[in-house]
């Protein structure tokens, strides 16, 4: 009787023969990785190292410097706003000094020299007057009293040369002596050296 086929322990089920298997073709597994350190080493040589750990290094070295190159412009641009800060302030300062000496310069008093030099500093900045000379005549136009040559009535307000219409120096002490009350006080708002003379 003859043997069955599919019993034979050498013979390939699917009916391919072992020999085929080695011949078939798929690359060994070995052969792709010779493959793949073949274009490794391929690919340094190309860019100028020789191992992937030399290529690393330098990745890093470069990152490195990058973060020190983009810190010390961060630098750079922080100490150059505060040079343009401190460079904006003292220009300010030296702005309000020149003012303020032209202000002085002006006879302003003491006492009134911060207040006259911001009102000119304004009138300059708003376009109101060209310069700060002009600026100043215009602040003292206005205020007559920042010059300390204005004498105050008795309601505080402004007596100088432009608003007393009669300064009564004329009259006499007789005169005064027929005055009314009112008019008294108008001889004491206008010309209160005269009242105090007359009233002694």
């Amino acid at each position: 009787m003859a043997e069955d086929p599919s019993t034979d322990p050498n013979t390939d089920p699917a009916g391919t023969d072992s020999e085929t298997d080695s011949n078939s073709s798929e690359p060994a597994t070995g052969d792709i990785e010779a493959a793949k350190e073949s274009a490794i080493a391929d690919f340094l040589k190309t860019v100028g190292v020789g191992s992937t750990d030399e290529l690393k290094n330098i990745v890093s070295e470069k990152n490195e410097a990058d973060k020190a190159s983009k810190t010390d412009l961060e630098n750079t641009q922080s100490d150059l706003k505060k040079a343009n800060d401190n460079i904006t302030d003292l220009t300010s300062q030296l702005a309000s000094l020149k003012a303020s000496n032209a202000v002085l310069k002006a006879g302003v008093t003491a006492e009134h020299v911060t207040d006259a030099t911001i009102l000119a500093q304004a009138r300059v900045s708003s376009g109101q007057a060209k310069d700060i000379d002009k600026a100043i005549k215009d602040v003292l136009k206005s205020n007559p009293q920042f010059t300390g040559d204005i004498k105050t009535g008795p309601d505080g307000t402004a007596i100088n040369n432009q608003n007393i219409s009669n300064p009564n120096s004329s009259i006499t002490k007789d005169q005064f002596n027929k005055m009314d009350y009112g008019e008294r006080l108008k001889v004491y708002t206008e010309n209160p050296d005269l009242y105090k003379k007359f009233t002694k």
